[in-house]
């Protein structure tokens, strides 16, 4: 496998990513978890998951796995999620406001269960919530 830096981050993140977006829809928490150990005995370590992925579904399987894994295995693992579609009807519950990714961020947390991310991206550009509130506003 090989491997790269991931921005400036200094963390090395392996060339291929495994998607978990049919995790809970079109592959079965058995073979999720089938498919996750696989990854990372080939090397892997990025592990690409969203809130949206199968309505919240795919992080609890992500979650349920790394509840059940070795320590040595969880450690190995880079994991990155994702916000910004909606979750609920609320009229706050989508886009890039300072309100919706820090309460997709927590509710991602509780899924996954973990503390942190390694990566937390949004998913798509907002055309309501200016780019410049986005980016100044997540300290």
């Amino acid at each position: 496998m090989d491997y790269r830096t991931l921005g400036r981050s200094g963390c090395a993140v392996s060339s291929l990513t495994l998607g978990t977006m049919t995790f809970g829809k079109e592959t079965d928490e058995a073979g999720s978890h089938a498919q996750l150990d696989a990854f990372l005995e080939a090397g892997g370590n990025l592990v690409d998951t969203a809130d949206v992925y199968t309505a919240g579904t795919s992080e609890e399987i992500i979650g349920r796995w790394l509840a059940k894994a070795a320590p040595e295995k969880r450690d190995a693992v880079v994991l990155a999620t994702k916000g910004r579609f909606p979750m609920g009807d609320d009229v706050n519950d989508l886009g890039t406001s300072r309100r919706h990714l820090q309460r997709a961020l927590d509710d991602s947390l509780r899924r996954l269960g973990v503390e942190t991310v390694d990566l937390y991206q949004v998913h798509s550009w907002d055309p309501v919530t200016p780019l410049e509130e986005t980016l100044g506003t997540l300290d």
